[in-house]
């Protein structure tokens, strides 16, 4: 951001001639191979962070971390200005713990947790429990089945070279030839044959992969990005075959994560907070969350006079654009110990800045 009024246009109200607010927020990462001691750096007219690192202290848009001590930072601006007016700052709390499977039972309800990664859902699944043939009674009886890609199969079932696929109803009939008198194990295999075959309409996939065991043949979607339109359906009197068609899952990865508690209108996504309204999705998704921790810190004081670093003279050939404010983070070191000392906030801790100063060097009253 150049040294300018900021995206509002100056329409700020204060006493100050230009006042510019500058905010970021940043996730503390001592151990972070970038050098950093942080990362995910977000917000506009911030340049750096700089804190303290195990790792070899790195350089990041022409400036070398000074690798802080613990308990300390180093903000750097994007632009010089002319006074600080002052600021402020919170935490989010770190994480705590190993991270946690939505897919088991895992979470305690009521209790904040943290998404670590949304994960992906299990691809939607269903039974068709069939029954035998007597002397050819399944012939030309049919069902419908759906799959995730919005196909309609008419799957109809030819005996011994006797049947016809039905009139008037709407899909794309696929035979299913069994022998006349074949049990339902065997109707069983032939119909899990054919639905694995079954195409998308994409090229090179299958709408399902399908397995048979005795009688129940298990359907499942090749893909999880969407669930299928429905359950299998039987046909129509006199032709239904009879069969028990059952879902197994079809759901979606954000069905999931709601079943869990996360609020309706939010997608999953990495570092989203929310309260757990059950133990876990039903063994779905693969998403994980981490329980809330304490970032240790009480209170961020800025050190010495900012005034005095907010307009670095050009020296060596760079123009060393970019004011500069030393903050400390304050902790007692135990619960009976009221005097605050630099401590290093917990890793993965988020913290919020912002600055207020003043853009132009114009004296006005009670200045």
């Amino acid at each position: 951001m150049a040294n300018a009024l900021g995206n509002n246009g100056g329409r700020f109200y204060s006493a100050l001639f230009q006042p510019v607010l500058l905010s970021c927020n940043f996730i503390v990462d001592s151990t972070n191979g970038n050098g950093l001691g942080i990362r995910s750096l977000k917000g506009q007219g911030i340049r750096n962070v700089f804190m303290h690192t195990s790792a070899t202290p790195a350089s990041n848009r022409g400036f070398l971390n000074p690798n802080p001590a613990s308990g300390y930072a180093l903000i750097q601006l994007d632009a010089n200005y002319f006074q600080y007016a002052g600021g402020f700052s919170g935490f989010v709390s770190p994480s705590s713990g190993s991270t946690l499977a939505i897919n088991s039972t895992a979470l305690t309800p009521h209790q904040p947790y943290v998404i670590v990664s949304p994960g992906a859902t299990t691809a939607a699944s269903e039974t068709i429990t069939t029954v035998a043939d007597v002397s050819g009674s399944l012939a030309s009886k049919y069902f419908s089945l759906f799959d995730s890609y919005g196909n309609n199969f008419i799957l109809w079932f030819q005996v011994s070279g006797v049947g016809n696929p039905p009139k008037g109803v709407y899909g794309s009939p696929v035979p299913v030839s069994i022998s006349s008198g074949a049990t339902a194990a065997q109707v069983a295999s032939a119909l899990s044959t054919v639905i694995g075959a079954l195409p998308s309409g994409i090229s090179g996939v299958y709408s399902f992969t399908s397995s048979a065991s005795s009688s129940v043949v298990t359907v499942t979607s090749t893909t999880a990005a969407a669930p299928l339109a429905g359950v299998a359906q039987d046909g129509a009197s006199p032709l239904a075959t009879g069969f028990t068609f059952a879902i197994v899952y079809n759901g979606t990865n954000l069905q999931n994560w709601q079943t869990v508690g996360l609020p309706s209108g939010l997608t999953p996504t990495q570092g989203q907070a929310f309260f757990a309204k059950a133990s876990g999705d039903g063994g779905y998704s693969s998403g994980t969350v981490i329980a809330a921790g304490v970032s240790g810190i009480t209170s961020i004081e800025v050190i010495g006079d900012a005034n005095q670093t907010l307009a670095p003279a050009p020296q060596g050939g760079s123009p060393n654009n970019g004011g500069l404010i030393v903050v400390q983070f304050l902790a007692p070191t135990s619960s009976s110990v009221t005097t605050l000392t630099p401590t290093a906030p917990a890793n993965n801790s988020v913290v919020a800045m912002s600055f207020l100063v003043e853009n132009k060097s114009i004296l006005v009253n009670g200045q």
